[in-house]
């Protein structure tokens, strides 16, 4: 419940700060007539629209197991994060439209201190929250919530190259604004496309990473009395990991000594994997040749 809480605590600060910069950054692209500016607040307003999503993905996600979700909600707040990456996707191939569209009108921009102290302020409050949100999202091991980390952590790289294009066209190079804009978007693309696919990957029972399932391996390899396994299959709902494997023992011990071992290759695997996990190990006798 801490944890839940924490991860709520960080995404409702998210929504503060975005509504912040998202009143910010669009006065001030409007004023100064910067389109990348303003690419940059639509960013910060999908940001504030994501972090209310996260919130309602996470409050979802953590509701216990009951009779029509034996297996728990977990899987509510994989769909914030694939609804987080989508729209994250979205947004940034407009915003390549946009500032394409704008090359041709760059020179119609008067931009100033003003575009580049929005972006610093932009750039230094963003990436704090990005550097809190990865933390917590690490902690409670939510993937709507590591999602909405690299939303954020996105919109500093936005606002990064919103200074660039500022500097860019202060020194007399006009279309630095537009090709900040496509800069913007391209980051924007290649994020989302990134946080969907493992969303995905998720919601379609795929496998935990590489070397998750190596470290599991290694763990049950370690476990004494384990002559073998086999049937090894994992996954992930949410926040927590699911493992299931099959384990051999000397046909000749005594039940309760096998269930000791079974017990023991279930805590060696929650130990590597860390968080919440759900190991089920079905024990067999090892038969010779």
């Amino acid at each position: 419940m801490v944890f839940a809480e924490a991860g709520e605590r960080i995404s409702v600060i998210g929504a503060l700060v975005n509504g912040g910069l998202v009143t910010l950054k669009l006065a001030v692209g409007a004023a100064v007539g910067s389109v990348a500016l303003i690419a940059d607040g639509v960013h910060s307003l999908s940001d504030l629209l994501t972090d209310l999503v996260v919130i309602v993905g996470m409050r979802l996600g953590r509701r216990p197991p009951d009779d029509t979700h034996p297996y728990g909600h977990g899987k509510f707040e994989t769909l914030a994060g694939a609804f987080v990456a989508a729209l994250l996707l979205l947004v940034g191939m407009e915003l390549v439209r946009r500032a394409f569209v704008a090359l041709g009108q760059a020179g119609t921009a008067h931009l100033g201190l003003a575009m580049i102290g929005v972006a610093l302020i932009s750039l230094v409050a963003k990436e704090v929250l990005y550097h809190a949100t990865i933390r917590t999202a690490s902690a409670v091991r939510s993937p709507a919530l590591r999602a909405n980390a690299w939303h954020h952590r996105s919109d500093a790289l936005s606002s990064f190259a919103v200074l660039l294009g500022g500097l860019a066209s202060s020194l007399g190079f006009h279309a630095g604004d537009g090709l900040a804009g496509m800069a913007v978007g391209a980051i924007i693309v290649a994020s989302g496309a990134k946080l969907l696919w493992d969303s995905l990957h998720e919601l379609v029972e795929g496998r935990l990473l590489h070397h998750e399932e190596r470290a599991i391996i290694s763990a049950i390899e370690g476990v004494p009395g384990v002559r073998g396994w086999h049937k090894l299959r994992s996954r992930r709902s949410g926040r927590v990991s699911f493992v299931d494997v099959h384990i051999t023992v000397d046909p000749e011990i005594p039940l309760r000594e096998a269930h000791e071992i079974a017990s023991r290759v279930e805590k060696a695997v929650e130990a590597v994997l860390g968080g919440e996990v759900s190991v089920t190990v079905h024990v067999e006798p090892k038969e010779e040749g």
